[in-house]
């Protein structure tokens, strides 16, 4: 769903009004290069249990697995910590576009609705490519 204004407040206000299956897309995050290359695809909606990498800010290279994903865009990591003066430690929410899917999650087999997504990108990502590459001009014959 796009917003019309360009106003932060009515961006903020239309991000937080969101339905699921609009907010689905928005938590779509990339996938590690290898997993690319065998699925065939370059985002999926991101998932509690899957292993991410941080690729940007204070905990840069972390690896660890999604404990909880937010409404506004930002999940908690196992792996990072923070310890409050107190000494208890809390993990601090990390924006979903500084993250990349380094595995799926931990489950024996991956559940029918997300196969079925990345068969039906995987497909269009296929058709994507062989639109783009060059085509080949045939030889005149002399």
């Amino acid at each position: 769903m796009k917003v019309k204004s360009k106003q932060p407040r009515k961006q903020r206000k239309a991000l937080y009004s969101y339905k699921n299956h609009q907010r689905s897309k928005l938590l779509s995050t990339r996938v590690a290069d290898f997993l690319r290359d065998e699925y065939g695809i370059k985002k999926l909606p991101l998932r509690v249990g899957d292993q991410v990498r941080v690729c940007r800010g204070e905990f840069r290279d972390f690896e660890g697995e999604v404990i909880e994903v937010t409404n506004n865009l930002r999940c908690k990591i196992k792996e990072c910590t923070f310890e409050k003066t107190d000494g208890t430690q809390f993990n601090p929410a990390i924006h979903i576009s500084n993250l990349v899917i380094t595995k799926f999650t931990k489950e024996k087999k991956m559940d029918p609705w997300r196969a079925n997504m990345i068969e039906r990108k995987a497909i269009y990502g296929f058709y994507e490519e062989e639109l783009k590459a060059p085509k080949k001009e045939k030889e005149v014959e002399k």
